[in-house]
């Protein structure tokens, strides 16, 4: 029985220090995205749209990877592709926050419950992938802000201006 706890208590320790290291990466890449954001200040206008989206394309790609990595863990498969008549705020809150709650308790033996001695909880996601999963889909969320805002000033929808460097492009040849 003893040992029993003490694989139970390594696995959890070795668990806890892969979450941690999947936090730090996951920082890593939410900063570096952030930062490509600020960047966007010095991005020439016309090439904005598309600057714009390609960062999209790479938030989306890291909440894909944190959601896969989640549900390979788990098994939980978060749905945040469907879509909703509601608010997609809220959806996507309610579905966190749903997903948060799962948790497995062992139950108390007859010494532990004697002893006033509390069941081990372990919960289905860890907080620091749940803190990263959320991170991620902040990130999304502001890009795909940022894309409305440039299509509601109609710079999505140009064409960008390319500049002309030969003969054939310039209709002289």
């Amino acid at each position: 029985m003893f040992g029993k706890k003490r694989r139970e208590k390594i696995q959890r320790e070795h668990e806890a220090r892969q979450a941690q290291e999947r936090f730090e990466r996951n920082e890593r890449a939410g900063k570096e995205i952030y930062a490509r954001m600020a960047e966007l200040k010095n991005v020439p206008r016309e090439n904005l749209p598309d600057a714009v989206f390609m960062l999209s394309m790479a938030a989306k790609h890291q909440s894909e990877q944190i959601r896969q990595s989640i549900k390979d863990r788990t098994r939980y498969d978060f749905d945040f592709d469907t879509l909703t008549d509601s608010d997609l705020a809220t959806y996507l809150a309610e579905d966190a926050a749903y997903a948060l709650r799962d948790h497995v308790t062992n139950p108390q033996t007859f010494f532990e419950a004697m002893s006033e001695q509390l069941p081990d909880v372990h919960f289905t996601i860890q907080q620091q992938d749940a803190v990263s999963m959320m991170a991620a889909m902040i990130r999304e969320q502001r890009l795909e802000g940022i894309l409305e805002g440039l299509r509601l000033a109609g710079l999505l929808n140009e064409a960008p201006k390319r500049r002309r460097t030969s003969p054939e492009t310039d209709g002289l040849g």
